[in-house]
């Protein structure tokens, strides 16, 4: 009997791996297909006529998405220290690479992945779950500061000096967005009560996805569990939010990244010959943070539209330039990030790993 229960629950548990990894697959032949057909759409000869433009100064794009993911694991390590949490760079660096590849490739990875991605810190930081949880939310919080901050100067700038931009349905989106963040923020740090009952509201969808990274961690994400969490989680916000001086460091260290994240945008415009000044490089990226609605991994197909469409609208680029340099900017954003963030995932996944 229980060889036959054992061989079930094996051939159960590979079953829903191979489920899993069909349904990754799937995401990303859709979002691919995406983007080829915005590409089609455009004009497969004259998008591919910029990109072949390409000039060498195209790979500072990669060296500049490499300095803005140091600094962005940096802010992880400022969070960590204000917690009480040490630990070296380099195994802090290598969590934070993992964690961008379980957001990248996940649909909606920003809001799925955060369980995966603190468990992950807590086997090889070897931080408790709550502060490895209140560690994640605090550090992306603030690395996603830097879109409403800089996006918001540039866009004043931009009315200042040239007019209120003609962003259509763009600009109901962008505004709507900004109200749901605030509304969110506010839920979560004035009304806790209502927060918690939301949480766990959307514990059963969130439990079948947390199920996806492993069987344990979605058993700990059961009601009971995740309502004994939530005290020391806010336990820990809450001394994260005394410490001024380095939560303000951290959000230095964040606005340093995300002018590296920026850069490649401005590099891949002047690499190709369509050189976009550097307020609206800063524009676009803030705005593309729109693509990311789209339910596919790491917002695949609605990132590079939004990019292409800003820049058209905007900035007056060409639209077969405009979708040469979207496609430029991610492939050394995100599909760098991808490629190095599945590298680091294997080395954590190793028997010499950081975890050992």
């Amino acid at each position: 009997m229980r060889d036959v229960s054992d061989g079930s629950t094996e051939s159960d548990d590979g079953s829903q791996r191979i489920g899993t990894r069909l349904r990754v697959v799937s995401a990303f032949g859709i979002a691919v297909f995406l983007v080829l057909l915005l590409v089609y759409a455009v004009g497969w000869e004259e998008v591919l006529e910029e990109v072949s433009e390409t000039t060498p100064v195209y790979l500072l794009a990669f060296v500049s998405t490499t300095v803005c993911l140091v600094f962005r694991s940096s802010v992880w390590s400022k969070i960590l220290s204000i917690v009480g949490e040490e630990a070296s760079r380099v195994s802090v660096f290598s969590v934070f690479l993992t964690s961008t590849f379980m957001k990248y490739v996940t649909p909606y990875g920003q809001v799925v992945a955060p369980a995966g991605v603190a468990a992950v810190l807590s086997r090889n930081i070897g931080v408790e779950y709550e502060r490895s949880a209140a560690t994640v939310v605090s550090a992306d919080f603030l690395n996603y500061v830097p879109y409403y901050t800089f996006g918001g100067v540039s866009l004043a700038y931009f009315v200042l000096t040239v007019g209120v931009p003609r962003l259509g349905g763009y600009g109901v989106v962008l505004v709507g967005l900004l109200a749901a963040v605030g509304v969110v923020v506010f839920v979560f740090w004035r009304r806790r009560g209502t927060f918690e009952s939301a949480l766990l509201t959307v514990t059963s969808p969130l439990r079948r996805a947390a199920g996806f990274v492993s069987e344990d961690l979605r058993d700990s994400l059961s009601r009971e569990k995740m309502r004994d969490r939530l005290e020391g989680f806010y336990a820990t916000l809450e001394l994260v939010s005394k410490d001024r001086r380095g939560v303000v460091g951290a959000l230095v260290l964040a606005h340093v990244g995300w002018l590296f994240l920026m850069l490649p945008l401005y590099i891949a415009a002047a690499s190709i010959g369509d050189p976009v000044p550097l307020h609206l490089a800063v524009l676009v990226v803030a705005l593309s943070k729109l693509g990311f609605l789209v339910p596919l991994p790491g917002g695949l197909g609605g990132v590079e539209l939004t990019i292409a469409a800003v820049l058209v609208l905007v900035a007056g680029v060409p639209a077969d330039a405009a979708t040469a340099i979207a496609l430029l900017f991610r492939l050394s954003t995100y599909w760098y990030s991808v490629v190095v963030g599945g590298l680091s995932s294997v080395y954590l996944a190793a028997p010499s790993s950081l975890s050992g």
